[in-house]
């Protein structure tokens, strides 16, 4: 197949994209008038959403534009198992869906910071809500979408030129206009980034959150589809699958770049921080009992059923399905762009930044019509990510800032009014930020710092009578305060190290502040219990569930994370081999998914969470 120069996309294929771009408009518009019932409506869709919907939605957003481009960088750099860096998270996932996901259906909450309210009582609990509702909506909110929107930058610069569409005058013009304070790179760039900005605040503010997730449907529908095309379209390029195995096995050490397990004797990943990743990190962070955007699509859910399948899928999706196309051409990309050789042209961009073989494979390989398709599901990617973030901040600032704090008796159509402003102020916000990202590394690390405060809280108000605001008040204050001083003083040191250490001070200063005040009145905790029916020990409060429901959630955890990885492992077997052992692998990891939910479900029939 002849190579493609870089940046020439075909008519075809720009009227994928403007058709992709155009329809989501549309589905916020159709959706609108539903989402502008109430504050349900807009932000839980009137909890009614089956757990595909829910499930899909998740894995579309936590595929970012970049996610292709890390896995590339990854492989290059590691081999296979060089995705044990995102692989550890289905631990957490996990635990997501079998634990937390029902629970938090059950508190039917609008957002996880109402939860601390619920939960805890006092001006303690009344500060610490307003405090992480401001903090996740506007600064690691603002981190997040810089981030991604940088992403999504490097991705369409080789495609879109705005003087071929516009007009060198008008760049010119708005080069001239535009402060220079805010551009996201060149003008071009800038000028790529308000286009999609616009189109996603328009109809994340338009649709609310059935909206984000009805494009989430389509949006992730593409991205799987467009990645499979680009992985065929790959693997055909360099003889099929036996093709690519003999050329890897010519290059390289094809046994330990394809091992789905690292080396003992890896220097990138030691056996001891292999183990950080599998038994710290996965519950180290602020999102280890589902907090976040995932709370939120389970908020969604009709009932608890529905709540941990959606979870249950999303991980499925997100791990055994999704790596695999990216791996094969990220596999590829190995054998076009070897490693250790500089070249010149689109080569020299490679051999300086691995990532970028994504991009530079896709303008060489892809036929008109494809191209767009793909570019469009990576317009997908990031515009799912985006409307999820700007949503989801947007009920923080409405819900537990305005309405919690300002004007608690606001008519609910003021509410749904105040949100969609919310919306647009967040994406005017997420330009600016993209315009200084490189000044708030400083902020990103502190948002490391604070999630590795609150792991252990995150999970312990679900379990523990005893813990109470200020532990995870202690927790928030040690961790940042140790990051603050363990950075500067060791900046060498693996941030896996770090991680432990930080992990270490910020949980014994939780316990210990938990012991040090005073417990949540028991008449507040017998009301959480009532509603929630959490497991664990809370001194047989009304409610609580009995301690035999913990044996059902052990079984479901343990089967739940064998069976991902089973699942996702023989997917892999499947197409690089054995081919065998593959087949065993996903039949066993099939089973026991199924068992999972079978073990899901006398859990919450023990705990008294029946599908309601």
């Amino acid at each position: 197949m002849p190579s493609r120069p870089m940046g020439s996309l075909a008519v075809i294929d720009w009227t994928i994209v403007a058709t992709y771009l155009v329809a989501t408009l549309l589905v916020g518009a159709w959706v609108s008038r539903s989402a502008g019932r109430s504050l349900e409506s807009y932000f839980v869709a009137d909890r009614s959403l089956p757990w595909w919907w829910l499930g899909t939605s998740m894995a579309a957003t936590t595929f970012a534009a970049d996610t292709p481009l890390v896995v590339a960088g990854l492989v290059a750099k590691h081999g296979v198992a060089g995705n044990w860096l995102w692989w550890s998270w289905a631990i957490s996932h996990v635990s997501v869906a079998v634990v937390f996901a029902a629970l938090w259906r059950r508190s039917r909450v609008l957002t996880d910071a109402e939860l601390i309210e619920l939960r805890y009582t006092g001006r303690s609990g009344a500060w610490l809500r307003g405090f992480k509702a401001a903090f996740f909506a506007i600064l690691i909110n603002a981190i997040i979408l810089g981030w991604v929107v940088r992403a999504m930058v490097k991705i369409a610069a080789p495609f879109v030129d705005w003087q071929a569409l516009l007009g060198a005058g008008a760049v010119e013009t708005f080069a001239t206009v535009w402060p220079a304070a805010l551009l996201v790179g060149t003008p071009n760039d800038t000028i790529t980034v308000l286009v999609l900005f616009g189109v996603i605040g328009a109809y994340s503010s338009l649709g609310g959150i059935r909206g984000v997730i009805l494009t989430d449907l389509v949006q992730f529908v593409m991205a799987l589809a467009g990645g499979a095309l680009f992985a065929w379209f790959a693997i055909e390029h360099v003889g099929g699958m036996q093709g690519l195995r003999e050329g890897l096995a010519q290059h390289y050490d094809a046994e330990a770049l394809l091992s789905f397990v690292p080396a003992q004797d890896a220097a990138w990943l030691p056996v001891h921080v292999f183990l950080i990743y599998i038994a710290v990190q996965w519950w180290a962070q602020y999102y280890s009992d589902g907090s976040g955007y995932l709370a939120q699509r389970v908020f969604a859910a009709r009932d608890e059923r529905h709540a941990v399948g959606g979870a249950l899928w999303f991980v499925v999706l997100n791990y055994a399905v999704r790596t695999w196309p990216w791996v094969l051409v990220a596999l590829v990309a190995l054998l076009v762009f070897p490693l250790g050789t500089a070249g010149e042209g689109v080569a020299a961009v490679v051999a300086a930044d691995r990532e970028m073989a994504y991009p530079v494979l896709m303008a060489q390989l892809l036929p008109a019509g494809a191209l767009g398709l793909l570019f469009a599901s990576l317009l997908a990617a990031f515009m799912s990510t985006v409307d999820t973030h700007l949503n989801w901040g947007a009920s923080y600032l409405t819900h537990d800032l305005y309405r919690r704090f300002v004007d608690p008796g606001a008519s609910q159509a003021r509410l749904v009014w105040i949100s969609r402003l919310s919306v647009m102020l967040l994406t005017a916000m997420g330009v600016v930020v993209a315009s200084r990202i490189d000044s708030i590394e400083q902020a990103w690390r502190f948002f490391i710092a604070l999630g590795a405060g609150l792991g252990l809280p995150s999970m312990l108000r679900w379990f523990w009578w005893r813990a109470n605001a200020w532990t995870e008040i202690a927790g928030i204050v040690a961790a940042v305060t140790s990051a603050m001083v363990l950075y500067p003083l060791f900046p060498d040191a693996r941030p896996e190290h770090l991680l432990v250490a930080i992990v270490a001070i910020a949980t014994t200063s939780a316990l210990v502040a938990t012991f040090l005040t005073p417990p949540v009145p028991r008449d507040h905790l017998a009301a959480f219990t009532r509603r929630v029916r959490p497991p664990g020990w809370w001194q047989d409060l009304p409610g609580a569930a009995p301690k035999m429901a913990l044996g059902w959630l052990g079984a479901a955890w343990l089967a739940g994370n064998a069976g991902v990885f089973a699942l996702m492992f023989g997917i892999g077997y499947l197409l690089l081999g054995p081919r065998a052992k593959g087949a065993v692998l996903a039949l066993s990891g099939l089973f026991l998914l199924w068992a999972t939910l079978r073990a899901s479900k006398r859990f919450r029939l023990a705990s008294g969470l029946r599908d309601a």
